[in-house]
């Protein structure tokens, strides 16, 4: 049986649509149900949510389903049934279960990596539903996919999916003379703007690595340059800034080709050029970005270029407006980190890689889904405990940086391995011993394409990218808590805890998260233990209050009341008999008459007059 589509359709046509089906009574109750779970979701009525699935995918990826009370079989009913009920109203994407692989394009998928195969077997029904055949693909026909996955289907971050994709379809053509010669350009939407090396006169990329070089490398014998080397990751992120720099400047009007050193930069009208590139794309406001990209070519001009004086001046004071002060936590993080004030969610929060756990026991996922969740909760168990950067997390190795002392397991990095350069040292609570034994015996083994020993396994042998590992987690945890989170924000959420239960015990926090100054800890948790200050303020007061109410309960205490009361009245009175009164309190102090006799002495002077 078919139904009409109407122009604007709204969740509350949708269930007008579904009575008008043929479908089973059980499968109209259920698909019904689901619209009005997901309006009560969404939190707004029926009639005002209209059918448009990339605007319902969006609210719907803000959605926690664990945070509501739903299983994950739960939630994925309710949204397969969901889909079902639009597609009365628009065209969705069909599902897999729907469509089959054309034998051409399983040939295709026959000759290439599992895990490529997995995550372009979708891309090979659409094409097969089309009537498209492996040899016929043009890039046309994959950006009509691309634009079916992002506007007719309700799955999560279509994006990153088609990310993804486009990875796994270059890497086939690359590998695989078989498979359709059909590049698929990928374009950062963060680095669009930005030039490619070759686009500059060769002289400037050399006058850049010689920089580097310097940087990179400390002369003794010279007594300018830097007093320390600088790290790998210092060093790419200059070289990053040096080619933004003069992508924004080519950008701005100036030939590429005639930027030729890295003086050219900081000539003041080049300078300014490249300030107010960066100023536009942030709405004329200063940023972090901007700020430390004006500081970088202020010290490019003062150390590197020895620009003259009158022109570094200048080239300082834009710096200096545009430096923008940090202290503290940003508001982002502040504003995330609040979800924890609520001791409900801490709970849950220190809970999640043991309820983590339990889904991946009981999930009936194929078994690497379930051992990149396991891993995950061991991520979350570690950062808990101790709370180290990202790169380290990912770089976690069994036999470096996991040392066994007797019975117990203790977390090291050396010096060399930190951002700040300190040590770093860790003993390993029971509870996370267990989960990580659990992983490693059960889980780990599933996740080797290579054999090493990185706790996290990654591609080629190597250990997971920290980007793919930090995603995993921050996505796991809006999943299971409905907040936003980072990967960063263990740190603040660590720090928070510990100081809601110990206010004021900065030296603790300062210890585990490293930092060189204890300023640096105060600043940023100050405002984050207010609320649990402002708690323990309030007890002591109030506790005060209930002590001194038991004591006037009591005999002396109301005779202890009695006396107190009478010394305020009298010296009330005493206060009133002018000049007399007064000078007698002077003589009374000049000769040092202690605080006791003279409160007797005054209240006696006040019962003669």
């Amino acid at each position: 049986m078919t139904t009409s589509k109407p122009s604007r359709a709204t969740l509350e046509t949708l269930l007008a649509l579904i009575d008008a089906t043929d479908w089973p009574y059980l499968v109209k109750r259920d698909a019904k149900s689901s619209v009005r779970t997901i309006a009560r979701l969404i939190g707004a009525d029926m009639a005002d949510i209209e059918v448009d699935v990339p605007a319902l995918r969006r609210r719907l990826e803000g959605l926690s389903p664990e945070a509501f009370g739903l299983t994950k079989g739960r939630w994925n009913n309710i949204r397969s049934l969901f889909g079902k009920a639009l597609g009365l109203a628009v065209e969705m994407l069909p599902s897999s279960s729907k469509t089959r692989v054309l034998p051409e394009w399983d040939a295709a998928l026959a000759l290439i990596q599992e895990n490529r195969r997995w995550h372009l077997k979708p891309v090979a029904r659409y094409m097969g539903s089309k009537g498209i055949l492996p040899e016929a693909v043009t890039l046309a026909d994959l950006e009509a996919y691309h634009e079916a996955l992002v506007s007719d289907r309700l799955r999560s971050n279509p994006e990153g999916t088609w990310n993804t994709i486009t990875w796994s379809w270059n890497a086939c053509v690359r590998e695989y003379p078989s498979w359709p010669q059909v590049l698929i350009e990928r374009i950062s939407r963060k680095e669009s703007y930005i030039l490619p090396w070759e686009a500059f006169d060769p002289a400037y990329r050399r006058d850049c690595e010689a920089y580097l070089d310097r940087l990179a490398n400390v002369d003794l014998s010279s007594d300018e340059g830097p007093l320390r080397a600088a790290r790998p990751a210092t060093i790419e992120t200059r070289r990053y800034q040096l080619r933004v720099s003069a992508s924004a400047l080519a950008l701005s009007g100036r030939e590429a080709s005639t930027i030729t050193s890295i003086a050219d930069l900081v000539e003041l009208e080049s300078h300014e050029k490249i300030i107010r590139f960066f100023l536009e794309r942030h709405e004329g406001k200063s940023s972090p970005q901007v700020a430390q990209l004006a500081g970088f070519l202020r010290d490019l001009a003062k150390h590197w270029v020895k620009v003259d004086q009158k022109d570094l001046e200048k080239i300082r004071r834009i710096a200096s407006k545009l430096a923008i002060p940090r202290q503290g936590m940003t508001r982002k993080n502040r504003d995330r980190l609040s979800a924890f004030d609520d001791p409900e969610t801490v709970q849950r929060y220190l809970g999640l890689p043991e309820e983590i756990r339990r889904d991946v026991e009981k999930s009936k996922a194929n078994e690497r889904s379930r051992a990149v969740l396991a891993g995950t909760a061991v991520a979350i168990a570690i950062e808990q405990v101790a709370p180290i950067r990202r790169k380290n997390l990912a770089a976690l190795s069994l036999t470096t940086n996991l040392v066994q002392r007797g019975n117990r397991l203790y977390l090291v990095y050396c010096e060399d391995e930190t951002k700040n350069e300190a040590n770093i040292e860790f003993e390993l609570p029971e509870e996370t011993v267990e989960i990580l034994a659990w992983f490693v015996r059960e889980w780990r083994p599933l996740l080797l394409s290579e054999s090493n020993d990185a706790l996290f396994p990654g591609e080629n042998g190597k250990p997971k990218n920290p980007s793919t590992l930090a995603i995993q987690v921050t996505d796991t945890v809006k999943r299971y808590l409905g907040i936003k989170f980072n990967m960063h924000l263990f740190r603040h959420a660590g720090g928070k805890i510990f100081l809601d239960a110990r206010p004021g015990q900065y030296e603790v926090v300062r210890r585990v998260l490293g930092h060189k100054s204890l300023a640096t800890t105060t600043s940023i948790y100050t405002g984050a233990e207010t609320r649990s200050a402002g708690q323990l303020f309030a007890k002591v007061i109030n506790d005060r209050r209930i002590d001194i109410e038991a004591e006037l309960k009591t005999k002396r205490g109301k005779k202890n009341a009695r006396s107190m009361a009478t010394i305020k009245q009298e010296a009330a009175q005493s206060s009133q008999q002018g000049n007399q009164t007064r000078t007698s309190f002077s003589k009374a102090r000049a000769s040092k008459t202690p605080l006791k006799s003279l409160l007797h002495w005054s209240t006696n002077k006040g019962r003669k007059s």
